[in-house]
């Protein structure tokens, strides 16, 4: 599968997929609690993944959470990782930050697992990031942090990418010249803020409005005033997906309809569920390809979803948890040995994961986001389209 302007990588079939040797990274001392074979055994590899299993953030957690179980169930049923089964251990941190360190605490210090996979959201993955560094745990998130880690390896690119190429295309490519920035007020918010302004800066605009909301709020009537006020023609939206529907929803009561934009959470099955047609024109910045793609790779995701789970889910959501589960696997096959020293050394190798639903996922020693394209998409009768070639992504 070609991608347009998705950088040098080569494209490579997993099938032949070799990661080569590298020196292991230094690590600090750990307690023998901690040790290095924890979660291992000869029929097992034991992980821990922190989200929510509750509240409204579920449904993007659902689908995420059953695509990365069928496709480890798949690896499983063909003889697992170095014939060691993968068990999935799972804590819920109902969306808070809190919650989630705890989670992670429990899962490495009292359950023993090998390594942490999983976490959906940015305000608990750094929660839990910060913990995993200090421990030496290798932390394989959904979602960036704001810095770069050593033990935190994130798959989906950092909000700045995300939002800084929508807001571009918007601009740039649909005309919009009156845009302003609707946002959840936590380090979400702040993650596209500079995104958002570096495209308007290109441009030579400025925001018309700066609206931003506490987490949890469920009535958004008084911030769509605001954004009706400021005679915005485009808002750029980083919030949740539930978020970013209620609002839109709102503004259409209030009489408001400009053109919605936000980042990969714009392509969650949310946004019809509570839209129905007013979904359609939503546009959205996203690091895979459309679940509605008949390209070969997304059929077998929906299959292989499908099958283990009928009437899940097929989405965003659903696609970045069964690439997430993808990598997860092709780096353990490529650690030479099953420490936690080894899978962080096969990360930081630079070589190329291919597994088909985005452009290949690479990490180094000094690169800790993963994904290396962008896409822009629109809702259209339902269902998500391209409308950009992919972009590349600099992490500079």
């Amino acid at each position: 599968m070609a991608y347009e302007n998705a950088g040098k990588l080569p494209i490579m079939d997993r099938r032949r997929f070799i990661l080569m040797t590298v020196a292991a990274v230094s690590t600090a001392k750990i307690p023998s609690a901690m040790a290095q074979t924890q979660g291992v055994t000869d029929k097992v590899i034991q992980l821990g993944g922190v989200f929510a299993l509750s509240g409204p953030v579920r449904l993007i957690t659902e689908p995420y959470e059953q695509a990365a179980r069928a496709y480890f169930d798949k690896i499983n049923k063909a003889g697992g990782v170095k014939g060691r089964q993968i068990e999935w251990l799972i804590e819920d941190d109902a969306y808070q930050p809190a919650k989630a360190l705890a989670g992670a605490k429990k899962l490495v210090e009292r359950d023993g697992v090998f390594l942490l996979f999983g976490s959906v959201g940015t305000p608990t993955t750094v929660a839990i990031s910060t913990y995993a560094e200090r421990a030496d745990i290798p932390f394989f998130s959904l979602n960036p942090t704001p810095e770069t880690l050593k033990t935190t390896f994130a798959l989906t690119p950092n909000y700045f990418s995300q939002i800084y190429f929508v807001t571009k295309h918007v601009v740039d490519k649909l005309g919009k010249k009156r845009v302003a920035y609707f946002y959840q007020n936590d380090d979400l918010g702040e993650a596209g803020r500079k995104g958002f302004e570096k495209a308007l800066r290109e441009s030579g605009l400025e925001p018309v409005a700066d609206v931003g909301y506490e987490r949890g709020t469920n009535d958004f009537s008084t911030y769509v005033l605001r954004l009706k006020d400021s005679n915005a023609d485009a808002v750029v939206s980083m919030s949740t997906a539930g978020a970013t529907a209620t609002a839109i929803k709102q503004a259409k009561s209030a009489g408001y309809g400009p053109l919605w934009v936000a980042g990969a959470g714009g392509s969650s099955v949310s946004m019809p569920k509570l839209l129905g047609d007013d979904v359609n024109g939503v546009v959205f910045a996203n690091e895979v390809e459309s679940a509605f793609s008949d390209v070969p790779a997304v059929q077998e995701f929906r299959k292989d979803l499908l099958d283990r789970f009928p009437g899940a889910t097929v989405d965003w959501g659903a696609l970045v948890g069964y690439v997430h589960a993808a990598m997860m696997v092709e780096i353990l096959n490529a650690a030479t040995e099953l420490t936690r020293e080894g899978v962080i050394a096969a990360a930081n190798s630079g070589q190329p994961l291919e597994v088909g639903l985005m452009p290949p996922v690479t990490y180094t020693e000094e690169k800790h986001i993963g994904a290396n394209g962008v896409r822009i998409f629109e809702w259209r009768d339902g269902k998500t389209v391209p409308i950009s070639a992919w972009h590349t992504i600099s992490y500079d």
